[in-house]
């Protein structure tokens, strides 16, 4: 940006958003409640034994590591990168995995970001993606009260699934993300709303499970067929809630459903044998009232355990 144009205010302080880095779940009754306005944090030192804090204090501890050292937040998000990288990786691995990179790259499908790999992936990327398209929509103004009408909409249903507003200070970093972008347009760059993301993305990751958690809880006729050996509370706790929890099918659908936006999910398998098609690589999760056709949808790309953000570039 230059000289003359006002500068982007910071935002806010945030609480520490949760990440756990723990590869194993903790079983659903010993799963610490989200902070909540009303518990103040308690001062911890040196002295202050490991095993006696929760999840949400050492997620606090971690993210002022984090935050104390900028290269490391940085990678959160990684900058673009030819796909080519990645096809390079299983040139001595998995040719099925090769093939399908293969048919992105020549169908436009170019480049990529790659995502930490903290459990945090999905929601991450996506949170990126869905702020992105704002700031590229043809019509700013509109397109962020379009969207910031749907989050109001379900800050109801949140309420109304946990019972108080701890939602609310997950959600204000969100809605300032969001001003910024209808404040200064195209005079903020990817790069600088990235970046500005990345000072909050755990904060504002954390959001999007709730919401996708509330979904499930208050609207759970589409979504408990798929869910085996838990009710519905449980499953939500243990895999979607728990901040180190990987997203599947489920929480996915309901995140869009929540959110009315259109997803269009890459999926490398390594199942493929004859000639790729476009079927047997993308899956579109569009609700029916999705208010987002007018944007190109949010692209990820999967792999076994994990997602990324694809990228497809317009021509020059």
């Amino acid at each position: 940006m230059s000289n003359t144009e006002p500068s982007v205010p910071e935002l806010e302080d945030a609480p520490a958003a949760p990440r756990i880095r723990s590869s194993e779940l903790p079983e659903v009754e010993d799963v610490d409640p989200p902070p909540t306005l009303t518990q103040p944090p308690r001062e911890i030192t040196e002295d202050t034994p490991l095993s006696s804090l929760s999840q949400a204090e050492i997620a606090a501890l971690t993210e002022k590591m984090l935050n104390d050292n900028p290269d490391t937040r940085l990678k959160l998000i990684a900058e673009i990168t030819p796909i080519s990288e990645l096809r390079a990786e299983y040139l001595d691995g998995s040719q099925s995995f090769v093939r399908q990179i293969d048919w992105l790259d020549a169908h436009g499908y170019t480049q990529f970001r790659r995502a930490a790999r903290d459990g945090n992936c999905f929601y991450r990327s996506v949170a990126f993606s869905y702020l992105d398209r704002l700031l590229h929509a043809p019509n700013i103004p509109d397109t962020v009260a379009r969207f910031r009408q749907v989050l109001e909409s379900k800050e109801a249903g949140l309420t109304i699934a946990f019972q108080d507003d701890v939602h609310k200070e997950f959600s204000e970093q969100l809605h300032t993300l969001m001003q910024i972008i209808e404040n200064f347009g195209i005079a903020l760059s990817t790069e600088e709303l990235l970046e500005r993301l990345l000072e909050v993305s755990d904060y504002v990751s954390y959001f999007f499970r709730l919401i996708a958690s509330a979904e499930i809880r208050t609207n759970p006729t589409p979504y408990q067929d798929f869910i085996f050996d838990q009710d519905i509370a449980a499953f939500c706790q243990s895999q979607v809630e728990a901040v180190d929890s990987e997203a599947d099918h489920i929480p996915m659908m309901a995140l869009c459903n929540a959110l009315r936006i259109t997803l269009k999910l890459a999926t490398l398998s390594s199942h493929g044998q004859g000639p790729v098609q476009e079927n047997d690589i993308f899956t579109i999760i569009s609700p029916d009232d999705a208010m987002d056709r007018d944007l190109p949808p949010i692209l990820l790309l999967f792999r076994p355990g994990h997602y990324d953000i694809l990228l497809r570039p317009e021509p020059e």
